[in-house]
């Protein structure tokens, strides 16, 4: 397994204090590995609020101090946890055309947003079976 998807670096902090202390609350750390991935995605999903942060490349405390966020700093987020839990992860990207986000931003927002918008997701390789 390639050690630099368990690092920590400067957006994925999850050595910071409030990480730390959320992780052992939960004893993700203990959970087999199916459970503990499933259990730090609903947190983020169910227990982080999508909304626009200030910016996307906050560091994962920022995002969880922030209360919540959308599919870029919630991918931080969740790569944090997953680390911080011993999970390997990384991240993946691609533009979507904001069309698709019509709803979510309206008026003025959605007028002025770029026509192709970034979308992040989280990859957790799976365990090679014996």
């Amino acid at each position: 397994m390639n050690g630099s998807l368990l690092r920590a670096t400067p957006l994925l902090d999850f050595h910071h204090p409030a990480i730390r202390t959320l992780v052992q609350a939960y004893g993700w750390r203990d959970q087999p590995t199916e459970q503990r991935i499933q259990a730090v995605h609903h947190f983020v999903q169910d227990r982080v609020p999508f909304g626009y942060n200030r910016q996307d490349d906050l560091p994962a405390s920022r995002v969880l101090s922030d209360g919540y966020g959308q599919c870029n700093t919630k991918a931080i987020l969740l790569m944090a946890l997953l680390r911080a839990a011993g999970l390997p992860c990384q991240l993946h990207g691609f533009t979507i055309h904001k069309e698709l986000q019509r709803g979510i931003l309206t008026g003025l927002a959605y007028r002025l947003a770029p026509p192709q918008i970034l979308h992040s997701w989280v990859e957790v390789p799976c365990p090679a079976k014996p």
